[in-house]
């Protein structure tokens, strides 16, 4: 099919994207909600190949399933005219290779990879295995997390498909497991290997092994020794060492694993202050490393005072203090001097250190060429900061030098937020980025961070909302709607963004002008229906205000406001609250209320709408359906709920993810402690403890009573292997282990009491 004359239906495709050695991506409009998505397309050569499409339709089957944040999330996907299509959300974060050349601080480089590690515990607990992590399947959403893309080679781990057969390679090469380039059967830990690969790319730039064949390096996958990082990465080599193991069960054994212990490595204060970037080192940022790592010389021959403020009263104390003292020294000096004259200009030098009388040269040395960096406008940030460091190297507790790396960092702060107020991002992220690599940190940068972030972000959604506009015009109510949504979460994130404001300003209008025409015709259901969409998008309108009054007074509104009142409360008696589009008791009131905003049972009803949805909340929590109750957010913010009821739904939603994600670093944190052999002890830190505070907060948790019925099994074990070699005491103390962890085993209490009636009759054991 010619790319001119590419058609899917219910979609609008607007250009190419990118492209891989299968299939191409199409930027796309989704014309029934208005909302953009990219759309991948299979090459027309491999559209005639029956196993190909089987495992495309697979790969739309596969991603349905796998609800996470950390995963492309698919929306649709068909066959047109021979056409394999695929629908998924639109990222417009790029991919980790363009990140990486954009330059990557390390701390953002560990929090990729623990996004992707989340999102591979996700896939791996569902059966799946990728098979093909690598940079270009590694998307990022606006907000800077990272998504897993490309399940289309993913394989049910459980299933024998017949599609990729036993003992066939797919993947590519160089970010293979061992298991996997010698075409053996696959489980999570391959991915886990791939992904380590990543992290070591990341790192250096270099994938581990590389050859000229894609045999040979599945060979050096296989036989070659992880490779060394350089040595201001070391911190790092004991986890690339777990990622790239040989051996599967010597490596991470789930993503869980992996996040254990980056965090670890950055608890320990051990990641390195750094950026990654794989592009090109200019000018600027080869003088900036090197002032960084070796002091330049001094400028000029001019010397730098001292601050004057303290010096006239400490030469006034010493002549007053020190006379005395000060010719009794030099006469011991003479003396020492007479004796040891191998040793007179170093003792010299220690008496008047010791008496204050000087500084230490290295200091006074060190302490000028940082005064002289921070004088040269020439100078990077990372420059200047690295000649105080270097200053309290020699003398940690120096003031001047702390003091000046204080107020640094202040000016910087102050240019940063000087720049955000001028609306100049640019400037502003090539600041918090310089400085954010100096002073990793400082709350106050990651503060700003922040902003920034949500303000790029805003002038993302306004401007590909502009580019939707364009294509569908006011007049098409889908991408209407989603437009006002997209303007009023840019003014979240930005309240001053001035183009979100004008823009909804002029869909209320647009609206409004709609509504009043339709008013003047009598047609009091489209003048509710288009008044509702101006006051979405600006219920301060004048023009608004003007409509709503005419809408008022129409002779039939009132009856029109009753039907709605009607059909919100049928709608309200089935259960649908916000759900279908256009067919529920929220968008009903909102209706009412956008043409009478006192009325009180729309008021009231709402308010129902919204308690009743909480409710719903709080049993789709207790059912364990989280997806569910993030669906039920979701819809809820697009409808327009109050920000109060919002608040609560979503403090409800963030306690429940905090409760699973801490019962799941409990089972992680229990699994590893039986391995090592703290089934019971040390108290507190054993995985019995870990596994009951697990029971805990999850009841019903059918990994942690498993595991616990494992850790009562290997006590009894203990116990019975103890008995048998004559230590009865010990062993009746692992089987009472035993039955505290598991009470309710009858063999185990029988044979406890066998045990004590033995006992008993002869004695102690």
């Amino acid at each position: 099919m010619a790319e001119a004359r590419l058609e899917i239906p219910g979609y609008s495709i607007e250009r190419e994207i990118g492209r891989g050695g299968m299939a191409r991506v199409y930027l796309a409009v989704q014309k029934k909600f208005g909302r953009l998505v990219a759309i991948k397309v299979v090459s027309p050569e491999y559209t005639t190949d029956p196993s190909f499409g089987k495992r495309f339709v697979r790969e739309a089957r596969i991603i349905a399933q796998l609800s996470h944040p950390n995963i492309v999330q698919v929306h649709d996907a068909g066959v047109n005219d021979q056409c394999y299509y695929l629908v998924m959300e639109y990222l417009r974060g790029g991919d980790l290779n363009r990140r990486l050349k954009r330059g990557l601080h390390m701390q953002a480089a560990i929090s990729v990879v623990k996004d992707i590690a989340r999102g591979l515990d996700n896939a791996h607990a569902k059966g799946f295995v990728h098979r093909d992590i690598k940079p270009e399947n590694i998307l990022f959403r606006e907000d800077g997390s990272a998504v897993l893309s490309d399940f289309g080679v993913a394989r049910v781990i459980s299933s024998d498909a017949s599609i990729t057969r036993h003992g066939t390679v797919v993947g590519t090469p160089q970010y293979m497991s061992p298991e996997q380039a010698s075409g053996r059967t696959l489980d999570g830990r391959s991915d886990i290997y791939s992904l380590g690969v990543v992290f070591y790319r990341m790192l250096t730039g270099e994938v581990p092994f590389k050859a000229d064949s894609a045999v040979a390096v599945g060979i050096r996958h296989l036989q070659d020794p992880i490779p060394r990082l350089p040595e201001h990465l070391s911190a790092m080599q004991p986890v690339i060492d777990r990622f790239l193991a040989k051996k599967p069960e010597q490596r991470f054994q789930s993503g869980a694993e992996v996040i254990e212990a980056l965090d670890g490595v950055r608890t320990a204060g051990l990641v390195p202050n750094t950026v990654i970037k794989t592009e090109v080192v200019n000018t600027a940022e080869i003088r900036a490393i090197g002032d960084s790592l070796s002091m330049p010389a001094i400028r000029d021959n001019r010397s730098i005072r001292t601050e004057p403020d303290a010096r006239p009263q400490r030469r006034r104390a010493r002549h007053r203090v020190w006379p005395w003292i000060v010719l009794l020294l030099f006469g011991w000096l003479g003396v020492w001097s007479y004796l040891y004259p191998w040793n007179r200009d170093n003792a010299i030098e220690k008496v008047m250190l010791a008496a204050g009388l000087i500084e230490k040269p290295a200091l006074v040395n060190a302490w000028r060429q940082a005064q002289s960096l921070r004088g040269d406008p020439n100078q990077s940030l990372a420059a200047v900061v690295a000649g105080y460091r270097r200053v309290l190297e020699i003398e940690p507790s120096y003031a001047k030098a702390q003091a000046a790396m204080a107020e640094l960092a202040t000016q910087w702060k102050t240019s940063i937020t000087q720049a955000l107020a001028a609306d100049d991002l640019a400037l502003a992220e090539a600041k918090l980025t310089e400085a954010l690599a100096v002073f990793p940190n400082d709350e106050e940068l990651s503060t700003l961070f922040d902003k920034l972030s949500d303000r790029k972000r805003a002038d993302s959604l306004v401007t590909s909302t502009e580019a939707l506009l364009r294509s569908h015009g006011l007049d098409d109510q889908p991408s209407a709607t989603a437009a006002i949504q997209a303007y009023q979460e840019a003014l979240r994130l930005n309240p001053g963004h001035a183009l979100a404001k004008a823009e909804l300003n002029r869909l209320a209008e647009h609206y409004a002008k709609l509504a009043s025409g339709a008013a003047e015709a009598g047609d009091i259901t489209a003048a509710m229906n288009y008044l509702e969409r101006a006051t979405t998008a600006s219920g301060t309108s004048a023009e608004v205000t003007t409509v709503r009054d005419k809408v008022q007074q129409a002779a039939t509104a009132h009856q029109e406001i009753q039907t709605l009142l009607q059909q919100a409360s049928a709608y309200r008696a089935k259960g649908a609250l916000i759900n279908p589009p256009g067919a529920n008791a929220a968008e009903i009131y909102h209706r009412v209320l956008a043409t009478d905003p006192n009325n009180a049972i729309a008021t009231q009803g709402l308010s129902e709408v919204v308690a009743q949805l909480l409710t719903r909340a709080n049993e789709l929590l207790a059912a364990g359906q989280i997806d569910a109750v993030r669906a039920m957010n979701s819809r809820a913010s697009e409808i327009g709920l109050s920000d109060t009821a919002m608040r609560e739904l979503k403090a409800k939603l963030g306690a429940e993810e905090q409760r699973i994600g801490t019962v799941a670093r409990l089972l992680n944190e229990a699994q590893k402690l039986m391995n090592d052999g703290f089934i019971t002890e040390p108290p507190d830190q054993n995985a019995v403890a870990k596994l009951l505070e697990a029971r805990r907060l999850d009841p019903n948790n059918a990994a942690a009573r498993d595991m616990l019925n494992s850790a009562a099994g290997r006590l009894a074990a203990v116990a019975h292997d103890a008995y048998d070699v004559g230590m009865k005491s010990e062993a009746q103390h692992f089987l009472e282990l035993a039955l505290t962890v598991t009470p309710d085993v009858p063999e185990w209490r029988t044979l406890r009491d066998s045990w004590a009636t033995e006992s008993a009759k002869g004695g102690k054991p």
